[in-house]
């Protein structure tokens, strides 16, 4: 496949200059010059590979792909050498019993080998093991449903740190976080967070720009989170103590440019420069982070039909991205990937060996791509 090329010009610069700042801010002097590695993907054939786009967990034998416009919400795919087969589907899409009628947020716990399937917009949520296809629904969403749980994270197979917003324009407590206990329905509050971006407004509408559009991973064995979002260029690593937040430390210092709208709550006001984050995969030694390479204006351009060239053709769209940021989790960073082709999420295998992702044919299918990770210093 022919390799996207990008307008460097907006948006390379911008990134060269943030990624220089990041790493001056890098105390370890082995990780002062950071590598760049190039890596070429090689097709995986996939016997039924529809509609998936995202890739939602990977490792040496399985990859699980979320399938958004089929019947069911998750294929599993088992890994044979060179190719990909179609194992099992999970989480059937209706209104019958044990059914959501859709699930616009997956989360994977792979200790356990559950996976939980949420909704935002009405709440629901069912939770699946993948291995004994036990699925029950999960009530604990609906039973709070005075706070927009938006996204959130497994911390163990029962507690989920979510992000939330606080739907009262005159709230002023800092609710960021909660646990949420799923057998019980139960919140227990956090402390210690709040994204300091010199915003002074409604607390609600500072909650809304970040936490619609959270990203957060958690560690593999450890209680340290990586938090963004897809507004600006902006994520920090922070330790989870019980109920207190501590050990943040900022890795993207792009935040946001917002104000309340109209209504004096809906955030707006973002400059057509401004980047619009990040999708993040987490092994127990590194944080993947692939940029999104398009801006503000860019989205306001393809809304009035102005697709912008860099946009189109196969595997070229706005969801397509190339580079990959390679943190460790003391906040350094180690390393630059730049993937060819472009691919719209990523997953990377608990060793560092492997990186997948899913690009498009010329004819607009999604295709399995599998990455050689490099070794990095």
């Amino acid at each position: 496949m022919r390799r996207n090329l990008v307008d460097m010009n907006r948006v390379g610069l911008l990134i060269m200059l943030l990624v220089g700042g990041i790493v001056l801010s890098c105390s370890r002097q082995d990780k002062v010059v950071s590598p760049v590695f190039r890596l070429e993907g090689t097709v995986i054939p996939a016997d039924s590979l529809q509609n998936g786009y995202v890739v939602i967990h990977a490792d040496t034998n399985e990859i699980l792909i979320e399938a958004s416009k089929e019947s069911f919400f998750v294929e599993a795919y088992e890994l044979t050498g060179d190719s990909a087969h179609l194992s099992h589907r999970y989480g059937k899409r209706g209104g019958g019993p044990n059914e959501l009628m859709e699930a616009n947020s997956i989360y994977y716990h792979q200790p356990t080998r559950n996976m939980l399937l949420y909704s935002s917009n009405d709440m629901g949520a069912q939770l699946i093991n993948l291995d004994t296809y036990d699925t029950r629904p999960i009530h604990a969403f609906r039973q709070n449903n005075a706070l927009w749980l938006m996204k959130t994270e497994f911390i163990n197979d029962s507690t989920l740190l979510t992000a939330c917003v606080v739907p009262n324009p005159k709230n002023t407590e800092p609710d960021w976080f909660k646990l949420l206990h799923l057998t019980t329905g139960q919140l227990t509050d956090i402390e210690g967070f709040l994204p300091e971006d010199g915003f002074d407004g409604p607390l609600m509408t500072k909650q809304w720009i970040y936490n619609s559009s959270a990203r957060m991973k958690k560690h593999p064995h450890r209680n340290r989170f990586i938090y963004g979002c897809d507004e600006g260029l902006y994520a920090e690593i922070f330790d989870l103590e019980g109920n207190r937040i501590v050990n943040r430390k900022i890795i993207l210092d792009q935040y946001p440019s917002y104000h309340p709208g109209a209504d004096g709550v809906s955030p707006e006001g973002a400059p057509d420069r401004q980047l619009c984050g990040f999708k993040v995969s987490v092994t127990p030694r590194y944080i993947y982070i692939l940029l999104n390479r398009y801006t503000k204006g860019d989205l306001r351009a393809i809304s009035r039909g102005e697709t912008p060239e860099q946009f189109k053709g196969p595997g070229k769209g706005i969801s397509f991205s190339e580079e990959v940021l390679v943190f460790d989790w003391e906040g350094c960073l180690c390393g630059k990937l730049n993937l060819t082709p472009f691919v719209v999420n990523i997953a990377v295998t608990e060793d560092d060996s492997t990186l997948y992702g899913i690009t498009e044919s010329e004819n607009y299918e999604p295709v399995l791509v599998r990455y050689t990770c490099p070794e990095i210093p």
